[in-house]
């Protein structure tokens, strides 16, 4: 049996979608180690995830609607196992969680696409994160990995680059910043003892 084109294979997936997903040749998993770079600008959703980092990274949320990123159905999924439904509510919920800091970075240290059988793309992501608060120097850093579901934007004015993100599950120790909280009271305390 000879090859079939892209779109042959594609029309016999919805007719067998009973029988459960279809794996094409379109269908293929790109992965990128490191920062961010023309490797990773090569993938259209790995492009969009590095201007939503950057957005947020800019602390500067308030300037832009949650409908440049967030689909209205998107759901946050955090690690403290909150659900934080609709794209802004979202927005509002990450400018409650980033106005304690002066300067926020994520760093990408791997990431995998891998399209699925509705069309999105799953993104599995591993970054450092440094946190600088307000009125601080120094820098916390805390591995985080995330989980985020990429389409089609949900409006013909919505997105960035005609994609929002419809889902994402975060996984994090937030003790990393309790715990350099209480460092710096306990130095604090200690050096107005002197």
């Amino acid at each position: 049996m000879g090859k079939q084109a892209p779109n042959q294979t594609l029309k016999r997936c919805r007719l067998r979608k009973l029988a459960g997903p279809c794996v094409t040749h379109a269908m293929s998993i790109f992965t990128h180690h490191g920062a961010c770079n023309e490797h990773s600008r090569q993938s259209p959703i790995l492009k969009f995830i590095e201007k939503y980092f950057s957005k947020v990274d800019s602390l500067d949320l308030i300037s832009s609607p949650s409908s440049d990123f967030y689909a209205p159905s998107a759901v946050l999924h955090d690690t403290k196992g909150n659900i934080h439904v609709s794209g802004p509510r979202i927005w509002l919920c990450m400018q409650r969680m980033f106005s304690p800091f002066d300067g926020v970075h994520h760093e990408m240290i791997e990431a995998r696409v891998v399209p699925d059988e509705n069309g999105q793309a799953v993104v599995y992501a591993q970054l450092l994160t440094r946190f600088r608060l307000k009125g601080d120097q120094e820098e916390i850093v805390a591995p985080r990995f995330f989980i985020l579901t990429v389409g089609k934007a949900a409006g013909m004015y919505e997105g960035t680059d005609g994609m929002q993100i419809y889902d994402v599950r975060l996984f994090w120790d937030t003790g990393i910043l309790g715990r350099y909280v209480t460092e710096m009271k306990k130095k604090e305390k200690l050096s107005m003892q002197e």
